[in-house]
């Protein structure tokens, strides 16, 4: 993947057209694609000629730019660093098209504007439950589910009371369990100093979730076309040590399954018509062998 710095710029006066520009942003951390990150293109005065935003993998597209004099592009998104340079006549390819892949950089945690819009409680309570990651809901003293993430939203019904709407079904915050340091921590426990009820003291439960109650490690991630940002079936993805193998599926997906700590490897054979590009994760450091959930995609190009 090539990643465009913004280093060299177009000559001065330079016009160019540009039928389509598209590619994918990343966040500069973890790699991790970025959702409804704002696309502008600027021409050279300053004028906003188009807008678009990336998807779920992080893709974005806008077709028939036109003509455009000396374009700078911006790239911005809550709480990460905006990113703007010029885009250059030499990335043009021979349809006119121009692919522009880029990281940026999430804003430190200390420097971050809160969203004034909710209150203390349900803005907390919601930094817990990422879009794709999981949490574990205790059933009963014996029993307790990993969820999957899809949606997630804290209701309060009443001063310092909340509930967690999680893929549309609530959840009572003294069953929930979410990701703390390699543990998992009781939520009601985690937000007790801005509960006006003792939650947490009234339901008897655990701070932390028993490895008992966990499952083996995920790993898992998906495919993508890093030309349309489109799913990618029928690749081999390899997990070294210990070796495994799976094939992704036609939604460009694959999962492996492990019960070990340590440094786990990944490589990619890319389906026929394809070619491996350099943006992955291919290493993930595994420290605990149970409740882990490491995503980690792998972009080909046609």
């Amino acid at each position: 993947m090539c990643i465009t710095l913004g280093y060299a710029q177009p000559k001065e006066g330079i016009e160019f057209k540009l039928n389509t520009i598209s590619g994918i942003i990343l966040d500069s951390l973890s790699s991790e694609p970025l959702m409804d990150v704002d696309v502008d293109i600027f021409t050279g005065n300053g004028v906003l000629k188009h807008s678009t935003i990336t998807d779920e993998n992080g893709f974005y597209t806008k077709n028939i730019v036109g003509y455009l004099w000396k374009p700078k592009i911006r790239f911005s998104m809550h709480n990460y660093k905006t990113k703007k340079f010029s885009l250059n006549p030499k990335h043009l390819d021979k349809k006119n098209n121009m692919t522009v892949n880029s990281y940026i950089l999430p804003v430190p945690e200390n420097q971050r504007i809160p969203d004034l819009t909710k209150s203390t409680i349900t803005k907390r309570a919601e930094t817990f439950f990422i879009v794709g990651n999981i949490f574990y809901n205790l059933i009963d003293k014996n029993n307790a589910e990993r969820i999957i993430i899809s949606s997630a939203k804290a209701i309060e019904p009443r001063d310092g009371f909340i509930l967690m709407k999680i893929n549309d079904l609530h959840y009572d915050v003294a069953r929930c369990y979410v990701p703390q340091e390699g543990k998992y921590e009781n939520l009601s426990y985690i937000l007790k100093s801005l509960l006006n009820e003792p939650i947490f003291e009234k339901s008897g439960n655990p701070i932390y979730l028993s490895e008992n109650y966990l499952d083996p490690s995920i790993i898992y991630g998906k495919v993508i076309n890093i030309s349309n940002g489109m799913p990618v079936m029928g690749a081999e993805v390899i997990l070294t040590d210990p070796f495994k193998r799976r094939i992704s599926d036609e939604n460009g997906q694959y999962a492996f399954q492990v019960d070990k700590p340590g440094n786990y490897e990944l490589t990619i054979n890319p389906p026929p018509y394809y070619k491996k590009t350099n943006v992955s994760i291919p290493t993930i450091l595994m420290k605990y062998g149970k409740g882990g959930w490491y995503k980690s995609n792998f972009y080909v190009r046609p």
